[in-house]
């Protein structure tokens, strides 16, 4: 008798339980890291980057297949970008890089994290760092993604990182050499030489470097860097300057 009065009751439990059961996984949102995606674009266009990063990050949470999440970190580090916070920007790149070294957005990566680098630079005496870094970042991209679709752009950025550089190592050799200090001044100057070669400062660190060794007293090596600028650079205003000096030198005066 007790069976058949308790059957009932477990029967409406269990019809009530697994009612529940379907109306909680209906009410629950169904995860569309596509859609979502969509999303985070259209709020980055809007430039909301913070509601932007808050979906991306989610994508990256619950993105079991990781597909999407590879592609939410990278656009994290996007909305860090374009809001001009470079330190969290290179965080991300190079997170994503130092775990997804040859993912198909590696070079997009790459570039971006050298980009960053490139956008911090400044003035002559502030930013030798941020060129140095941004013109290892771009070589990098060179040589490890050679088939990388930002070439053209990189060559031109390399160029002008390396002037920025050359002018630097002028600026620094110029300080030494008005001092006086023609060891330290004739340093700078070989560094600029040896390896910024043919940017626009190239001229101007080899007249002063051919003075610096003539102040040293080593005729013989201030001759050989006066010819190199005659021959280089014939047409260039100290070319004028280098000849009668070589003329001093040969004469004894």
């Amino acid at each position: 008798m007790k069976r058949a009065f308790l059957l009932p009751i477990i029967i409406l439990l269990f019809t009530f339980a697994c009612s529940s059961k379907k109306t909680a996984l209906k009410d629950t949102p169904v995860f569309e890291p596509e859609a979502l995606l969509q999303q985070a674009n259209e709020k980055i266009k809007q430039k909301d980057y913070e509601g932007a990063r808050a979906i991306l990050q989610d994508i990256k949470a619950k993105d079991a297949s990781k597909k999407y999440a590879t592609i939410a970190q990278i656009k994290i580090g996007d909305t860090y970008f374009e809001e001009e916070s470079y330190e969290e920007a290179l965080v991300e790149y190079s997170n994503f890089l130092d775990v997804h070294p040859h993912h198909k957005y590696a070079p997009y990566a790459q570039y971006q994290l050298a980009l960053t680098y490139f956008k911090q630079i400044d003035s002559v005496d502030t930013s030798y760092s941020m060129a140095l870094r941004a013109l290892r970042e771009f070589e990098k991209l060179q040589r490890l993604y050679p088939r990388n679709p930002y070439m053209d752009v990189i060559e031109s950025r390399i160029k002008m990182c390396k002037s920025i550089l050359a002018e630097y190592e002028l600026y620094v050799g110029k300080f030494y050499f008005k001092k006086g200090s023609y060891n330290a001044a004739a340093g700078r100057f070989r560094e600029l030489i040896e390896k910024y070669p043919n940017t626009k400062n190239e001229p101007d660190a080899l007249y002063h470097l051919a003075v610096s060794y003539n102040h040293l007293g080593d005729k013989d090596k201030a001759l050989d860097v006066f010819n190199t600028l005659l021959s280089k650079y014939p047409t260039n205003k100290l070319s004028n300057d280098a000849k009668k000096l070589i003329a001093s030198i040969n004469t004894g005066k």
